[in-house]
Formats: structure tokens, C-alpha cells, sequence
């Protein structure tokens, strides 16, 4: 069997809505670092 993904972060989207003013919570904010650098 194949590996099961974790999690699917769009970075692409993430940057967007950061550009529009979102802000990310403190777990999203860990997520997104975490798959910036697996990316």
C-alpha cells in the first residue's frame, strides 16, 4: 500500500490570503512551517 498523506497545505493559497491581511493561528502557523520545509 502507498503511504498515507498527512496533510495537504496549499502554500500557494496560504500566500494569498497572508497577502490579503489573514493571519494564521498558532497551529497553522506550525503546520505551514512544517511543510514549507518538506516542500
Amino acid at each position: 500500500t502507498g503511504k498515507a498523506e498527512r496533510l495537504r497545505i496549499n502554500l500557494e493559497r496560504i500566500d494569498a490570503w497572508l497577502m490579503q491581511g489573514a493571519s494564521l493561528s498558532d497551529r497553522v502557523t506550525t503546520l505551514v512551517k512544517e511543510a514549507r520545509k518538506a516542500a
